[in-house]
């Protein structure tokens, strides 16, 4: 799966929450270019679905039988406001999920589960080393190559350590390194040196891993403005890590310009705001209503509308992009009634436009040809 002999033809490895934002969003991408992601699904419940079939379902309705990692959402668990109140789940697929997650006999539910659906390439949980021999000699055996998903803030070089020693004695091959950074900001050269030290030190003891670095800087608040822009940090970094590390292939990840902690909103309708992805920054134009608390008949459609006719009106605009982002944006401009009204859809357009852009970062995006007809 991940060997230099391998046919290895993905650019791009976001991790994309299971949320209607982000599987609209990469589910109208042209066909094509969805067979150059590989994306990493951190695994909880379908909306309010009951049982995590559903969620499975979602994922094959999204991107057909194409390959994607499964990977585990842990605060899905530990943040359950019910749980945290009662010490009970709401729905079983809470319960089916903490039993994936029981470590015994090393990790055998996650296994018998991954087992049975054959796009799913498996992570390797990390939280209970002394299961992770037996796990991860479960895991080789399914033959789709391996995940280990590093969370780099909170990574103990001790058992970092022990997971390449257990890397080395079962003589694995086959897997991807992700270095997750989670959330960052401006700060982001400050994991430039830590992290390329790891991965050269990495490097002494194995010959070969195809890495991945990701993060996400989104911002959390665009209060007090009109229009601006955000650099995208994640991408900054993943560039000055690949200038250095010219021993491993490197596969560009992030999270879809998601941010990882997703805001309850508040009890205001948030105001209408479009955003507009390029390769190293976002730009948007946002719009108040004239009270927040009791926005007026149509005001928001007409704000959207007004985000979406400025947002065409900028240098950064391209009239040859025929994405389903920005036909959305087209269609908001002259009030269509399928184009952007909630936050959830402005934020599926963006999402869309983002991985579009990552996925072809390196070319000149008005010069590809997207090839297939636009759904509303």
């Amino acid at each position: 799966m991940f060997l230099l002999e391998d046919r290895f033809d993905f650019k791009y490895a976001p991790i994309l929450a299971l949320s209607l934002s982000e599987m609209e969003a990469l589910e109208q991408l042209p066909e094509k270019d969805k067979d150059l992601i590989l994306p990493i699904f951190p695994l909880k419940g379908w909306m309010s679905s009951q049982l995590l079939e559903n969620t499975l379902k979602k994922i094959k309705k999204t991107i057909g039988d194409r390959k994607w990692i499964a990977y585990f959402d842990n605060d899905y668990l530990s943040g359950n406001k019910n749980f945290m109140l009662t010490g009970s789940y709401p729905r079983e697929v809470f319960n089916q999920l903490v039993e994936l997650k029981k470590p015994s006999n090393g990790y055998n539910n996650w296994y018998k589960f991954l087992k049975d659906i054959p796009e799913a390439i498996p992570t390797v949980f990390l939280d209970d080393l002394s299961q992770l021999e037996n796990q991860i000699t479960q895991l080789i055996s399914l033959n789709r190559g391996l995940t280990f998903v590093f969370e780099v803030k909170k990574l103990a070089l001790t058992s970092y350590n022990k997971t390449i020693d257990t890397i080395l004695k079962l003589k694995v091959i086959d897997f991807l390194f992700v270095y997750d950074v989670g959330t960052i900001g401006n700060d982001y050269n400050e994991y430039y040196q830590p992290l390329l030290n790891l991965i050269s030190k990495t490097r002494e003891l194995i010959p070969f891993a195809r890495i991945s670095i990701s993060g996400t800087s989104f911002p959390s608040n665009f209060a007090g403005y009109h229009k601006g822009e955000n650099s995208i940090y994640e991408r900054l970094l993943f560039n000055k890590l690949k200038g250095a590390i010219d021993f491993y292939p490197t596969i560009y990840s992030d999270r879809g310009s998601a941010r990882i902690e997703k805001q309850s909103g508040g009890g205001n309708l948030p105001p209408p705001r479009i955003d507009y992805a390029l390769k190293n920054d976002w730009r948007f134009i946002r719009r108040e209503f004239n009270d927040s608390k009791s926005p007026e008949d149509g005001e928001k459609e007409h704000l959207y509308s007004l985000c979406a006719i400025e947002i065409m009106q900028q240098d950064y605009w391209s009239k040859s992009l025929h994405l389903w982002g920005t036909q959305m944006i087209e269609l908001t401009s002259k009030k269509e009634k399928f184009g952007i009204n909630t936050p959830q859809k402005a934020t599926a357009v963006r999402i869309n436009l983002h991985l579009y852009t990552q996925l072809h970062y390196d070319y000149v995006l008005e010069e590809i040809d997207t090839d297939e007809d636009w759904e509303d």
